[in-house]
């Protein structure tokens, strides 16, 4: 679980107007988790400030990995702070594998930034802050290294071509002043295409910079990864086994050996043979199975009922050789069905993580597509006001505003294409479910039977202790 209380980092940005690309702030922690900002200085395709939260180090995490958290953003009115612009803090975002980073593409006009009456960049600096809540982690960063109490001053760093992986101390509040980072390569090493997002339309609304999972412009949490679910016939069953199994195949056949080779024929020890009877009886099929101990215990039986002579015993062991054979036959298949179940589920789910990076790709081009088709239409109203100064501006625009509206079409139709075979998907991964659960169904009756069996068959009668 994460923190209790939100985590609070400001960032300095020192000569902002010279920056012309993406910079990063210092890596700091919170919730147990490595962090930092992100800015377009010049705009992500737009004529705003571009922030955004970012995961430091999504690279080096285990597979599925994910945070839970809330976050606000926020640019620093130097002069009034009342005039300080924050944005977020209600919505609850999903930080994986696909979605390492949440912002907003259009935070602040630029011309609010470049214009130093309006209190926001002053002496070339402008001041940026995060505060975080997280709410759940799975797979935590590295932890943070020990430091010393940090003093109350602050040291700019040189800028960097990628996010740092240094941090600063994660005290109650901090503030970092820093000289701004150049970037020249993204963060989680993905095509700089796949950075863009949609334009948010209202406070409340968080958009993030990286393929967002609907084509709407609102908040939206990605879809949680299917459920991974243990299979029982996994191989921790049969590596807590396997060295018994193999002492008990090696022993058999050492005994099998010696008597075969010998000129004597020889009586076998029949009480070992029984303690290795019960070995393999207190086994679950699935080692048995993983193990290929069918033969090994078939011979044991064979030769308990050569040299019994119980005729109980014999009857017993006879129909214990019968099981056997039954279980022989029926056990690898259902392990098999349930092994192909799991590997189906699996598979579908890759797709699934295929078919949404797909479509958050699109989201973006569309809403690329969407927000200029809403500047053309803003420019066209303007110019209806100037009608017979800008007759022939006009006509272009109109003309442009046509031709940007086919792609949008043209996109909306292969959105609605992918989203219907993305819901095809999830009625193949539902139908795998099914089969899957089906499968281990089958499996749990089988090793009930197995066990019913045995305590039926009443080995105190065999002299097993």
């Amino acid at each position: 679980m994460g923190d209790a209380t939100p985590f609070k980092f400001t960032w300095r940005i020192n000569n902002f107007s010279t920056l012309t690309q993406k910079v990063y702030s210092e890596v700091f922690y919170a919730g147990g988790c490595q962090w930092c900002l992100s800015v377009y200085p010049k705009g992500n395709k737009v004529d705003y400030l571009s922030i955004y939260l970012e995961v430091a180090d999504s690279t080096s995490l285990a597979q599925g990995w994910s945070r839970d958290a809330k976050f606000s953003l926020a640019v620093i009115n130097q002069i009034n702070n009342s005039l300080t612009v924050r944005r977020g803090g209600d919505a609850q975002n999903v930080f994986k594998a696909f979605y390492t980073n949440w912002g907003y593409t259009s935070f602040i006009p630029l011309s609010k930034i470049k214009n130093s009456a309006e209190g926001y960049l002053v002496g070339d600096t402008l001041i940026l802050e995060v505060e975080i809540l997280v709410r759940s982690v799975n797979h935590y960063s590295k932890p943070e290294p020990k430091k010393e109490e940090a003093k109350d001053e602050t040291k700019p760093s040189e800028p960097v071509a990628a996010p740092p992986t240094s941090q600063v101390p994660s005290s109650e509040k901090e503030v970092v002043d820093t000289k701004a980072k150049v970037d020249t390569k993204p963060l989680n090493q993905t095509k700089e295409g796949i950075q863009a997002a949609a334009t948010p339309t209202s406070d409340k609304e968080v958009i993030k910079s990286s393929p967002p999972p609907s084509v709407t412009v609102e908040t939206k949490i990605p879809p949680k990864d299917p459920p991974s679910e243990p299979v029982k016939s996994s191989q921790d069953v049969h590596a807590t086994s396997k060295g018994l199994l193999t002492e008990l195949a090696s022993r058999t056949r050492t005994m099998s050996s010696e008597t075969s080779m010998s000129n004597q024929a020889s009586k076998p020890d029949v009480q070992q043979q029984k303690e290795a009877l019960k070995g393999f009886l207190n086994m679950p099929l699935e080692a048995i199975q993983l193990a290929n101990a069918y033969g090994n215990i078939e011979g044991i039986i064979l030769t308990l009922i050569q040299h019994s002579k119980d005729l109980n015993e014999k009857t017993i062991l006879q129909g214990l050789l019968s099981c056997l054979a039954e279980f022989k036959e029926s056990a690898p298949m259902v392990i098999t069905t349930a092994e192909t179940a799991q590997a189906r589920r699996t598979s579908l789910s890759g797709k699934t993580d295929e078919l949404d990076a797909k479509l958050a790709q699109t989201h973006e081009e569309l809403s690329s597509k969407d927000a200029e088709f809403l500047r053309l239409s803003t420019e066209e109203e303007k110019l209806e006001a100037q009608i017979q100064l800008l007759i022939k501006q006009k006509e272009d625009v109109v003309a442009h505003k046509k031709s940007v509206l086919v792609e949008l079409e043209k996109s909306n139709k292969e959105v609605s294409k992918d989203l219907e075979e993305w819901k095809k998907l999830e009625s193949e991964i539902k139908q795998a479910n099914v089969n899957w659960v089906g499968a281990q169904e089958k499996l749990a009756l089988a090793n009930v039977r197995w066990k019913l069996y045995k305590e039926d068959l009443g080995l105190g009668k065999l002299n097993i202790s």
